[in-house]
């Protein structure tokens, strides 16, 4: 198939996106730079090489067409993602604060697996499932090599510990899993073995999910959410304007990384977060768009793959902000301070954009475009 032009509406607005990052982060991290650094423009400075190296990425995957990525190369970058998330947890080979190992520590840099799992995981389950005729037919049979990726990479995220990550991980195996057109009370019953290691979950895990329960039915919240409210709600319709917000002084925790989304709100008000989640909901709709008019399987499911775990991530950042559910260390794609994530991110999309270069025509009706996301007509 002759490549067209790639997605340059998705570009767009993830190029505006992260400008927003770029000045955001500066924004909420001047005051703890300050204190951990005596500079105001520490986080920053070490944000914008691994901006570049993610745009790097970017242009060189949007570049190359996406169908390398399939058959024993996804085997492969799941294999390597796995043996990262094994290495994690060895002593000497870690880093990370908090009780937790998440990092692997790789000498001038550290890199975080659980981001690169979600992406592996994708194009994996993508490749798997593309290359088996009438797989969501074959049962339990068929979903034995994809449960297995989902709960493996799943568990070995969720002892560093990083429940967060691990559930990232189980919603969009699943998801991605349902749009392959696996029924719901099939999916539902593969997922008791995940609800049976909830139970196992570390005491701080369990405390912060029975705070959110706790301040959903009327308590008392935690005091990371109680600070995201106060700076969200003091933003108001128009923001105190950037740089002028209050609880990035040593009130909000980690206010350039996982309450980003307070700061925005306290800054920039309604306007700056309506404007933010307008330029997600472009990314998103674009992406799923891409993943509709793609002309095989494999497209389809690797570009809403990637659509759904960056869907993912921005609601369940937005939820934890606005305290909506337990608190977790969810970044936000794009905007939040972060290596890995930053540069997983950027690439996924350069895969994205790399998938939109060889979509039908805009004459081709979208509802009327065959794909395997669409449901089967008769029960299985």
């Amino acid at each position: 198939m002759k490549d067209r032009r790639m997605d340059s509406i998705l570009l767009a607005a993830v190029i505006f996106l992260c400008l927003l990052g770029v000045l955001m982060v500066y924004s909420s991290s001047a005051i703890l730079a300050m204190v951990e650094a005596s500079s105001q423009t520490a986080y920053v400075r070490s944000f914008l090489p691994k901006l570049a190296l993610g745009w790097i990425a970017l242009a060189a995957l949007s570049r190359i067409s996406h169908f390398h990525f399939r058959g024993r190369l996804a085997w492969l970058a799941l294999g390597i993602v796995l043996v990262g998330l094994v290495l994690v947890m060895l002593p000497g080979l870690s880093t990370g604060g908090r009780g937790t190992r998440r990092f692997l520590d790789l000498g001038p840099f550290s890199a975080q697996p659980a981001e690169f799992a979600r992406v592996a995981l994708v194009l994996f389950l993508a490749s798997f499932v593309a290359h088996r005729e009438r797989w969501a037919e074959s049962g339990w049979k068929g979903l034995s090599w994809p449960l297995a990726a989902i709960f493996v990479t799943a568990g070995l995220v969720l002892v560093q510990p990083n429940l967060s990550s691990a559930a990232l991980i189980v919603m969009l195996g699943f998801g991605l899993l349902f749009l392959a057109g696996q029924p719901v009370y099939r999916l539902a019953l593969a997922a008791l073995p995940g609800a049976i290691g909830v139970l196992l979950l570390e005491p701080y895990q369990l405390e912060r999910v029975r705070q959110f329960w706790v301040h959903q039915s009327g308590g008392a919240s935690s005091y990371q959410v109680q600070q995201s409210l106060i700076a969200v709600g003091s933003g108001g319709f128009f923001g105190k304007g950037l740089g002028e917000g209050l609880q990035k002084y040593l009130y909000l925790p980690f206010p350039h990384t996982d309450f980003i989304l307070a700061v925005i709100g306290e800054e920039l008000g309604f306007i700056g977060m309506l404007v933010l989640f307008t330029l997600f909901g472009v990314v998103i709709y674009r992406g799923l768009r891409i993943a509709r008019l793609a002309s095989d399987p494999f497209s389809q499911l690797l570009a809403a793959g990637i659509t759904l775990n960056l869907a993912v991530n921005v609601f369940l950042h937005a939820f934890v902000v606005l305290g909506l559910g337990p608190v977790t260390g969810v970044p936000l794609p794009f905007i939040s301070h972060g290596g890995s994530s930053l540069m997983v991110n950027l690439a996924a999309v350069g895969i994205l954009l790399s998938i939109s270069r060889s979509v039908r025509p805009r004459a081709v009706p979208i509802r009327t475009a065959p794909n395997i996301m669409r449901r089967p007509s008769r029960a299985m």
